[in-house]
């Protein structure tokens, strides 16, 4: 990929993103998110080139689409970022990302003590990630390309938005995300999470079983299966006993 089919497919997502800010024009979306994915495939040498340059409008339109309306873009966005920031970090250009430090405070902290503890405990969690993946794989590529502290503050908004505070009744929920974030024993949720393949939205909505590891799914699962099977077994002696009276 050459620096002008760079900066023309940025502007076709930039339009686009623009063209679906209300999130329900679908052509558009389509469009903004193959884009994205195109920019993916851009060489680490030209998009750290493009980025540190101060004339780059990459920076600026940044919150236009990791605040997008649409999940879907906001998702491939953060994806998009976080490769793109990899590479900075790789070339030690960090101090030169796209996100504009003074956005990056803004939509860091909330000035809530509460909600920011709920971030960092996350961070926290999604931290862990990179460590408990296979080195030198896919996986550990695609787990090192995310930023644990901008999915810490997407899937802690999502809480809020669908919560609202940590207080009253809520707080069970809360606790029970954040503890199950954080169980070694479950690794699963937090890799899923900070890959994206489990949003905020998604999360908040998951019943306690959900939120257990893989280990702990499929052995609730066993138990539901035999309980099926037990009363399979049961109503069935019931018809058998019932038909041996009637033909007595």
């Amino acid at each position: 990929m050459q620096k002008q089919e760079f900066l023309e497919l940025f502007e076709a997502a930039t339009r686009a993103a623009k063209a679906a800010r209300g999130g329900e024009n679908s052509t558009a979306v389509s469009r903004c998110l193959d884009a994205m994915k195109r920019l993916k495939n851009a060489p680490e040498s030209l998009v750290c080139d493009l980025i540190t340059k101060t004339s780059s409008s990459i920076g600026e339109n940044h919150s236009l689409f990791t605040e997008h309306k649409n999940t879907q873009i906001r998702s491939e966005a953060k994806l998009l970022y976080t490769l793109w920031l990899s590479y900075l970090y790789a070339t030690g250009k960090k101090q030169n990302r796209p996100v504009v430090k003074k956005k990056r405070v803004e939509i860091s902290t909330t000035g809530d003590s509460k909600r920011d503890k709920v971030r960092e405990i996350l961070q926290t969690s999604l931290s862990k990630v990179a460590n408990e993946v296979v080195a030198e794989t896919e996986m550990k590529k695609r787990v090192v390309s995310c930023d644990p502290w901008t999915v810490a503050v997407s899937v802690e908004t999502a809480m809020f938005e669908k919560l609202g505070c940590f207080e009253g009744s809520q707080k069970a929920k809360y606790r029970s995300i954040l503890f199950n974030m954080g169980d070694s024993n479950n690794p699963d949720l937090r890799r899923k999470v900070l890959l994206g393949e489990i949003n905020g939205e998604r999360l908040v909505t998951m019943e306690k079983e959900e939120l257990g590891s893989d280990k702990i799914q499929k052995e609730v699962q066993q138990i539901k299966e035999k309980a099926r099977l037990r009363e399979e077994n049961r109503l069935k002696m019931m018809m058998l006993q019932s038909d041996h009276m009637i033909m007595t």
